[in-house]
């Protein structure tokens, strides 16, 4: 039984690096991003050209698709977490 727990304690922590590695790419993709659309955003403001408009509502649904996946990693992980100390104590 112990060894199977090991399994899974090792399964676990390839998972929480895996998810890591994912939510600093995300993460500075999302920074990317936001910068991207303060800029578009402002041009919107500014110029009132409907292409402007039209570019800058994408630009926020780019920025609000990585906050959800970057929320999605969180929630994972925190899963995860628990699971491993769950596991660890019943070692």
């Amino acid at each position: 039984m112990a060894r199977r727990i090991h399994k899974r304690l090792f399964k676990i922590a390839d998972e929480l690096v895996a998810l890591r590695q994912e939510e600093t790419q995300v993460s500075a993709e999302l920074d990317y991003h936001r910068s991207i659309n303060d800029d578009v955003q402002r041009d919107a403001v500014v110029s009132g050209a409907n292409m402007d408009r039209l570019e800058a509502s994408s630009t926020a649904k780019d920025v609000e698709r990585f906050v959800k996946r970057l929320h999605q990693i969180s929630v994972r992980r925190e899963k995860l977490e628990s699971k491993r100390a769950s596991l660890l104590r019943r070692l």
